[in-house]
């Protein structure tokens, strides 16, 4: 459905000022549907025991990059919770979200906090865990798959 649309990182005024606002706005518009696919589903799937099923749907939905980037959002304003993994804590900790950096009016909010779940802290470490998991399988097949185009080159280059 979603999952090869890129995540759009940048904030909506950095968006703005790249004239590139309606990116911005479909991305989080994704992020929300993400969001709450999340949030309606989650906790069901954890409590039947079908937590594999949900994520692949989820992967196949969103992808696990986008995924990741929504589940950051709760895991870093609960970072205080001691239920997180601290593997956990320390990837979704890296995720930047630039909007959090804008100075705002006092009637304006930060659009990303929207993002934030209310399902139990220990299935968003669940899901997140198995992300991870995922991640880590991703990245090592396109190092594999580089690898291999590489040494196809180094065949087709000999050749000629």
């Amino acid at each position: 459905m979603y999952a090869t649309i890129p995540v759009y990182y940048p904030s909506l005024e950095e968006a703005a000022r790249k004239d590139e606002a309606a990116l911005w706005c479909d991305s989080y518009n994704i992020n929300m549907s993400c969001r709450n696919f999340i949030q309606d589903k989650a906790m069901t799937a954890f409590n039947t025991r079908e937590l594999d099923a949900f994520i692949e749907e989820l992967v196949r939905c969103y992808g696990t990059e986008r995924a990741m980037y929504v589940l950051s959002r709760t895991i870093q304003f609960s970072d205080w919770d001691a239920r997180f993994d601290q593997a956990v804590l320390d990837r979704a900790g890296k995720t930047d979200f630039p909007d959090t950096r804008e100075p705002r009016e006092a009637h304006q909010v930060d659009p990303t906090t929207r993002y934030v779940t209310e399902i139990d802290p220990c299935v968003v470490n669940a899901v997140f865990v198995r992300l991870m998991e995922l991640e880590d399988e991703q990245e090592e097949t396109n190092h594999m798959n580089e690898i291999e185009q590489d040494e196809l080159d180094e065949d087709m280059t000999a050749e000629l």
